[in-house]
């Protein structure tokens, strides 16, 4: 029984919290976030900058959009990465389209050109 383990008070576990004013909580919590997501947004450039053009292809982006994400005044690097690939994506599916209506005829809807 000597060892306090089993005690609630040990470590400051079961006690009340000290007082703190909810405003100040969340003003901290936001302090935080802000200084931590940019520390988080160059991790993300750095790691996707070692990547080779076959691997960032493999998820949807170009290496211009890391440059352009470097620059971008846009707080979330994350989300801009992912607008970006999503409009390649959107933008493949719509060049795909009159190809698959057309039956694959013709050597430019080999490619996904339109009208082709």
């Amino acid at each position: 029984m000597g060892s306090g383990a089993t005690d609630p008070g040990v470590g400051g576990r079961g006690r009340a919290a000290p007082w703190r004013p909810a405003w100040l909580m969340g003003w901290l919590a936001r302090l935080r976030a802000d200084l931590t997501r940019p520390a988080m947004d160059l991790r993300i450039l750095h790691r996707l900058s070692t990547l080779s053009d076959r691997e960032l292809r493999g998820i949807g982006l170009v290496r211009a959009d890391i440059h352009d994400a470097r620059r971008a005044e846009a707080g979330d690097v994350s989300a801009f990465l992912i607008v970006r690939r999503d409009a390649r994506r959107e933008l493949r599916r719509r060049l795909s389209e009159p190809a698959a209506r057309q039956g694959g005829q013709g050597a430019g809807s080999r490619i996904g050109l339109p009208g082709s």
